[in-house]
């Protein structure tokens, strides 16, 4: 799985850029095998004026061409990253789980072994 993280008028300082890739890599870990890519982006989007202004955008690719958009916003970027994570992880598994009751391979309630074969 790619990672690639993005800022838009963000001074992102190394234990931030941690935090984002950790919190992001824990939180789609389970899914690593239905992931092609996942791309988060930072904005401050009002700049100096302040405000609830710091955009966690989470764009991800899953195996099968499915694409997933996450976004949240908050005054305090660290909220904002841990927010956007763990809603990354709910959507995912409700994907994945809406692909297997699609073709009832798996019961409700478990998680899908990282077999991307499935579309």
């Amino acid at each position: 799985m790619e990672l690639r993280v993005l800022t838009r008028r963000v001074n992102l300082d190394e234990t931030t850029q941690e935090l984002v890739q950790r919190r992001i890599n824990f939180a789609v870990d389970q899914f690593n095998g239905w992931i092609n890519s996942v791309e988060v982006v930072l904005e401050d989007v009002n700049g100096p004026r302040g405000g609830v202004d710091k955009e966690c955008r989470v764009l991800i690719s899953l195996k099968g061409g499915k694409l997933i958009k996450i976004e949240d916003r908050d005054a305090d970027l660290v909220t904002v990253i841990n927010r956007a994570a763990d809603r990354l992880s709910q959507v995912v598994g409700r994907e994945l789980e809406k692909r297997r009751e699609r073709k009832g391979i798996a019961s409700a309630g478990t998680v899908p072994e990282a077999s991307p074969d499935l579309p």
